[in-house]
């Protein structure tokens, strides 16, 4: 009885490790969103290596629940990516000053932790 007990805390034990907080950290979204952003446009990374053009990506806003991050592109449009904390299930919106008056659904979306390390 006494190994079955040693067992069982055992297991509960690895399975709590295993499960952890699967929160998605600030950083960790910024990192994803980037490599997306890397991934669906080949030739960002030679525009962002270039320095000609200001392009970023950065935490808007963030809480326990949902990050937001912007990413601004050499083009002037900002792409804002909602991203939910736990799922990694991502919404894009798109905003281009002078041309809308507000951000707007751009149609895609994802999941960051498909591209996290």
């Amino acid at each position: 009885m006494k190994r079955a007990i040693v067992l069982l805390c055992l297991l509960l034990g690895i399975l709590l490790t295993a499960c952890g907080d699967r929160k998605i950290t600030d950083e960790q979204a910024v990192s994803a969103v980037q490599k997306y952003c890397y991934a669906e446009m080949p030739d960002l990374e030679d525009i962002v290596k270039a320095e000609e053009y200001p392009v970023y990506w950065k935490v808007e806003s963030s809480d326990e629940k949902e990050i937001v991050v912007v990413f601004r592109s050499y083009t002037g449009a900002q792409m804002r990516y909602y991203i939910d904390r736990v799922s990694g299930d991502t919404r894009v919106t798109e905003f281009v000053p002078g041309i809308m008056t507000e951000e707007a659904p751009s149609g895609e979306t994802l999941n960051v932790r498909d591209y996290m390390d």
